[in-house]
């Protein structure tokens, strides 16, 4: 199974990740690929993949670069990202990946697809630099998709 997870909030430009997700949704087949949206999951992230499947994670980012910018980090270098402040979250993707590995429930292959954003305050709208890049993230993700079903 390919599962699809858009991290973030409702809230500014941590809704990227998940409208990236929704606009997955039946593009694919539903017994192939599943996608869901998290609030925030935390530590909790780990608990909707399996050992066995394929894991996208599709979240907004504040990793200092250029805004619209897409990070692509596989496996388990996902959790050497916490320390460079990759996540919009305070326990983020990175933590939750690391948190994953040391219990050994790592999915089969694990990739994250960041969207750089300015990071617009809770509450705020989405700032317009982040929604005309959002289709640049459904593109990515849908790449990255299309690629491990024809593995």
């Amino acid at each position: 199974m390919i599962r699809v997870i858009g991290v973030g909030s409702p809230w500014g430009d941590d809704q990227a990740g998940w409208l990236a997700a929704e606009a997955l949704r039946g593009l694919f087949e539903e017994d192939r690929v599943e996608v869901k949206t998290l609030d925030r999951p935390g530590p909790a992230l780990c608990e909707h993949w399996q050992r066995n499947d394929s894991v996208v994670l599709l979240d907004a980012v504040r990793a200092h670069g250029e805004i619209g910018r897409i990070h692509c980090v596989e496996g388990a270098a996902i959790a050497n990202l916490g320390g460079a402040s990759l996540s919009s979250h305070g326990f983020g993707v990175a933590e939750a990946v690391a948190l994953a590995a040391a219990l050994e429930v790592m999915p089969r292959r694990l990739c994250l697809l960041g969207l750089e954003v300015s990071g617009s305050e809770r509450g705020a709208d989405m700032s317009a630099e982040a929604e005309r890049c959002v289709p640049q993230l459904t593109a990515a993700a849908r790449a990255q998709v299309t690629t491990w079903l024809n593995d």
